[in-house]
């Protein structure tokens, strides 16, 4: 029998939307952020020690990924080419824990373009493209359903495995008029940790709607594929804030990357900064999009998440991926009638 208890964050309605997670338990504080700490090591670091490591025993280098914390996020090529010298699933999973826990850092220093600060009227420009892309172009994507795939990953404050799998969940994801469309059947999907719902427009919404009153302020510049991508950072207070924990609303920060030209938002993070009487200790998600190809159309759909969430007793970290994207395609069969005599 499962013994763990699902959180669930479900954003609802597009005017005023909030983000709401829901628990039963009001632990006191955890032996704070040390609970997964590991050696640190820099991007270039990793991708040196697993150079050639399909060599080495699979659970023995999963072993040494799981004492290792990065310093600074992946990019996706640097992943690919860490990916490549893996000798075993252990290995890929215990890396996958490591990149996904560096989604919520920035990348390194060297990767940043060097690019000047927009002035204070390309900001307000860019900000009220993404406002835009908000409110109506991701309503005019197409029909279509995707599914989603949750791993989840769990480590006991109480016992020293690190974070390990427990769990792999699918559910299908439906966007139908504008409307993402989920049954309880299909959100219940079993994961452990904290679960998510509104990828395709909810969550942006509130996330713009509290982050334009919690100081939006310019970060820096990051590079996309094949041209620099925005990056704001937001901080929302409690006061203000959508982020509905079992009826309160602790303040939360994070950032919002987007592309210049027209505003799409490509990277979403959401970090709580919950009081110790509220049930989650650690409520934190990072989403990305990118393109989708549908009908012979590209067209900007959620990718990947991350959502790392804790409690005084556990830990939870759930990999997201949307995979097996279709349209819904109408079809109509014309049949013969019956024969009639002259």
């Amino acid at each position: 029998m499962r013994q763990l208890m699902p959180f669930v964050v479900a954003l609802v309605s597009l005017t005023g939307a909030t983000l709401h997670i829901s628990a039963s338990t009001h632990p006191k504080l955890p032996a704070g952020e040390r609970a997964l700490a590991g050696r640190q090591i820099s991007g270039e670091q990793l991708e040196q020690m697993l150079a050639g490591a399909n060599r080495e025993p699979d659970i023995e280098l999963a072993k040494q990924l799981s004492e290792l914390e990065l310093t600074e996020r992946l990019s996706a090529e640097r992943l690919t080419r860490c990916e490549a010298n893996l000798p075993g699933p252990y290995a890929r999973r215990a890396l996958r824990i490591l990149v996904d826990r560096s989604s919520f850092l920035d990348p390194p220093a060297t990767e940043i373009p060097t690019i000047v600060e927009p002035d204070s009227e390309d900001q307000r420009r860019m900000i009220a493209l993404s406002a835009d892309y908000v409110e109506k172009t991701i309503h005019q994507l197409p029909n279509l359903y995707a599914t989603k795939v949750t791993t989840s990953f769990q480590h006991n404050l109480k016992d020293r495995k690190p974070l390990h799998w427990v769990s792999t969940e699918s559910a299908i994801v439906r966007y139908r008029d504008g409307q993402e469309i989920l049954s309880s059947s299909e959100f219940q999907t079993g994961a452990a940790g904290m679960t998510t719902a509104g990828e395709f427009g909810p969550i942006l919404n509130a996330a713009l709607l509290d982050s334009a009153q919690g100081n939006l302020t310019w970060s820096h510049w990051e590079q996309g594929a094949g041209v620099p991508e925005a990056v704001f950072r937001y901080a929302v207070i409690a006061g203000k804030s959508h982020y509905n924990v079992d009826g309160q609303f602790p303040g939360y920060h994070g950032e919002i990357t987007i592309d210049p030209s027209n505003g799409t938002i490509l990277r979403l993070v959401l970090r709580a900064d919950p009081k110790p009487s509220l049930p989650l200790l650690k409520a934190d998600f990072v989403l990305e999009y990118g393109p989708v190809q549908l009908g012979g159309k590209t067209y900007i759909c959620p990718l990947k998440g991350v959502a790392l969430s804790a409690d005084s007793k556990r830990w939870w970290l759930n990999d997201i991926a949307f995979e097996q994207y279709h349209l819904y395609r109408a079809s109509a069969q014309i049949l013969a009638g019956p024969s009639q005599g002259p």
